[in-house]
């Protein structure tokens, strides 16, 4: 079992607690706030944060995924309160005939002590990542969403005071609240049309090319990845073990990165067991491009076209899984950790997800989102194929929930875009000086 600790400082000095390693070359980094990838000439690859020391300690006097600090690739805390609330199932398990199924919830339920005010994990993201960079820096993040990394963002950078521009799709524009007014010192631009993720992606890269401005990310941030670890990190000091079986719907996929990562992380510490844990990952029928993939037995996500993958995305209920260049292929990706546990992929239709949306609600007594509804679809799937075992030790990582709970009882402020730019600005020539000069507007 984990150490436990309220002592206030870390046990050595913050930034000699870890380093960053490549996993494609094994060129090894101290961590300047920024590194997100390996100066050496080779394929893609992520870069892997290695804490020197391999104990998990509990820190219970640090605020919310802080309590995991030595395990973070941070040099300080922030506010925020939201960490996931690990609890054996008896409703549900029960219905699927599980012995020990285990629930990470990840949203707002105060009855079980889980307070994320996003109803999002998302909420695991953004803290470490903002913890992650200096704060003397002066430049602003830029952040590009489809919406719940989007709101999670804008959550803690508000109640924080970072400065942030945050990049969503004109119809995740009214996917980004809080319970509470936002701080001025957080903008939303949307991109405009028929635009989707991927085209908030771009348009976030064409800001970061201006002074001032800087990237998040995305999956090459440990900060991001290694904070949502922290859902792995919760279950198995929950449990006393590290799970056999992990259940997670993805988009971009870095979730269940950031889950085999901590795994690995667990397995180095010796208190956990030495069992392997499979990873079950799922995606929205029809848009499934990374289980296509696996299932194909194929390294290489097969091409899309533009129309083709907006017809799919328009036409899923969990539209924030929907990612069209995800770290799939990358040294250390989906592809990569997948072969690792020896981990399966689902493929989980609209009906399928309001069916265990349903299910679970009934039977847990809190409502989840339809991206929670497809990792719980596939669980229903691999119960019904047998491809797990009533007496296994099975995390069902609810990546958002207690949403419908959370307006019941709350009024929600919602962030009005100050910048819009169409689908065809945004891959034109002439769009960054329009961003210059409407950023000297509104900034």
């Amino acid at each position: 079992m984990p150490e436990t600790t309220d002592n206030t400082e870390s046990k050595r000095g913050d930034m000699s607690k870890y380093h960053l390693k490549c996993l494609s070359c094994g060129k090894e980094y101290e961590d300047d706030h920024f590194r997100m990838q390996c100066d050496a000439q080779h394929e893609p690859s992520l870069l892997r944060s290695v804490y020197i020391d391999k104990k998990l300690t509990l820190h219970k006097d640090k605020p919310g995924m802080f309590r995991f600090y030595d395990y973070l690739p941070v040099e300080r805390t922030i506010e925020a309160k939201g960490v996931p609330v690990t609890y054996k199932s008896t409703g549900l398990a029960e219905y699927l005939g599980l012995e020990n199924l285990y629930i990470i919830f990840n949203g707002y339920w105060p009855e079980k002590n889980a307070r994320m005010d996003t109803a999002s994990f998302k909420e695991l993201e953004a803290p470490s990542v903002l913890a992650r960079i200096s704060e003397h820096n002066r430049d602003i993040l830029v952040v590009a969403s489809a919406g719940n990394t989007g709101r999670a963002f804008a959550n803690i950078c508000s109640s924080n005071k970072i400065p942030l521009v945050l990049v969503v799709p004109e119809v995740s524009v009214k996917k980004i609240w809080s319970i509470r007014p936002f701080n001025e010192c957080v903008k939303l631009i949307c991109a405009g049309g028929n635009s989707d993720y991927f085209n908030a992606i771009s348009l976030a890269g064409a800001i970061t090319q201006l002074d001032g401005f800087f990237p998040e990310g995305g999956a090459r941030n440990v900060g991001r990845r290694d904070g949502m670890a922290t859902t792995v990190l919760d279950a198995a000091t929950t449990i006393g073990k590290t799970p056999d079986h992990y259940f997670q719907a993805i988009g971009s996929g870095t979730g269940g990165i950031a889950a085999w990562e901590s795994y690995l992380r667990l397995t180095e510490d010796g208190s956990y067991g030495n069992g392997n844990m499979k990873l079950h990952l799922s995606q929205n029928h029809p848009f499934t491009p990374m289980t296509d993939a696996w299932i194909e037995g194929s390294r290489d996500i097969a091409p899309m076209s533009e129309e083709e993958a907006k017809e799919k995305i328009h036409s899923i209920t969990a539209s924030v899984l929907t990612n069209r260049k995800p770290p799939y292929s990358i040294t250390g990706g989906v592809y990569d950790v997948l072969n690792a546990s020896s981990g399966h992929m689902y493929s989980v239709t609209n009906p399928e997800i309001a069916e265990a949306m349903d299910l679970f609600e009934e039977r847990e007594n809190i409502d989840i989102c339809s991206a929670a509804g497809v990792a719980a679809g596939s669980l229903i799937k691999a119960v019904k194929n047998k491809t797990v075992n009533k007496e296994d030790h099975i995390a069902l990582n609810i990546t958002g929930g207690g949403e419908n709970k959370l307006r019941r009882e709350h009024d929600l402020h919602f962030l009005n875009p100050v910048l819009s730019i169409s689908e065809q600005e945004i891959g034109s020539d002439g769009v960054t000086k329009k961003l210059e000069n409407m950023f000297a507007a509104v900034l």
